[in-house]
């Protein structure tokens, strides 16, 4: 049987990076429940993920099988009075950053963020300010 989903798919986005801020919800004038979010960047990111993922060929991993997900974020050294700092261990919280990032790759390399069964992500200092990232469908 040929495995129609590919094992590995490797691209990177371009930065500013976004994060899973927090969600508020209201009643609008006319009593309508509307949800908002604090991420400055998220449309931005989301889209550019999604372009991303696309260019490199990423295609839907069927449900019921396991993803695995491996990130670096690449962050500008900073100058002035901080760049004696060896790693970027400041906000944005990887956390929150990784959530923007699978939330943007549900509906195109997977159907649910709950698929994905393994995760690595670093933060680095980089030349240039991008996240790599590879997704791998779990072997069979």
């Amino acid at each position: 049987m040929i495995d129609a989903n590919p094992p590995l798919v490797y691209f990177e986005v371009p930065g500013p990076f976004a994060t899973k801020g927090s969600t508020f919800s209201f009643k609008d004038r006319r009593g309508i429940v509307r949800t908002k979010t604090d991420s400055k960047h998220g449309k931005t990111f989301a889209t550019a993920v999604q372009w991303a993922a696309k260019q490199a060929g990423v295609t839907m991993i069927e449900k019921g099988r396991g993803v695995s997900l491996q990130v670096v974020y690449g962050f500008e050294r900073p100058k002035g009075r901080d760049r004696w700092r060896l790693d970027p261990c400041v906000r944005p919280d990887v956390d929150k950053l990784v959530r923007a990032l699978l939330d943007a790759l549900t509906g195109i390399a997977y159907h649910d963020d709950g698929q994905v069964v393994a995760l690595s992500v670093r933060k680095i200092y980089a030349p240039t300010v991008r996240a790599k990232v590879i997704i791998m469908a779990e072997p069979r």
